[in-house]
């Protein structure tokens, strides 16, 4: 299958659902996805990534090997769909298995998603909930999450206050 040609056809849950059955679990397929993703190319990269997150949902070991490729892939990411789902995916995972360099990487990004205004409200819930999940690791960061989230608040959309919700108290917890 030409997977350019695939995902540029249709932009779509039923396309995208058929182009993760083909992939299933076949990892050279997968890893075809991945590089096509990684190449930034507009169109068919955010759409590769929502068929690599589909394949994750069913399939979680698959990306295992590309996590620090999308660690490293974001600072380079051009569109929000790329970003929304390689965080989708970088939320679930334990952070305390990266490398201190990616891990930099990783919160940085989600700090710069977090308090810019121009991001859309689903890259900014996940880099809350990323950060979050640092959190655990390193509590001295949690009061400046808290301050990020509650200068926010007003402001927000239904999606980051259900989410910021939930994540204060936890944060209110530690302090």
């Amino acid at each position: 299958m030409n997977f350019r040609d695939q995902l540029l056809a249709e932009l779509s849950k039923r396309n995208t659902d058929y182009i993760a059955s083909v992939v299933n679990r076949d990892k050279t397929l997968f890893k075809e996805l991945i590089e096509i993703l990684l190449s930034n190319e507009k169109l068919v990269s955010g759409r590769a990534g929502w068929v690599i997150e589909t394949i994750w949902l069913k399939y979680p070991q698959m990306i295992k090997p590309y996590i620090n490729d999308l660690i490293d892939f974001l600072p380079k990411a051009h569109r929000d769909n790329q970003r929304r789902h390689c965080l989708k995916i970088l939320s679930t995972i334990n952070l305390e298995t990266l490398d201190e360099e990616r891990l930099g990487i990783l919160i940085d990004r989600c700090f710069t998603w977090l308090e810019d205004p121009i991001y859309p409200p689903a890259v900014k819930v996940l880099s809350m909930q990323i950060i979050f999940n640092y959190v655990k690791i390193e509590s001295l960061i949690a009061s400046e999450l808290i301050a990020i989230i509650e200068n926010q608040f007003e402001d927000a959309t239904p999606g980051f206050k259900n989410r910021g919700e939930k994540l204060l108290k936890e944060l209110y917890k530690l302090e």
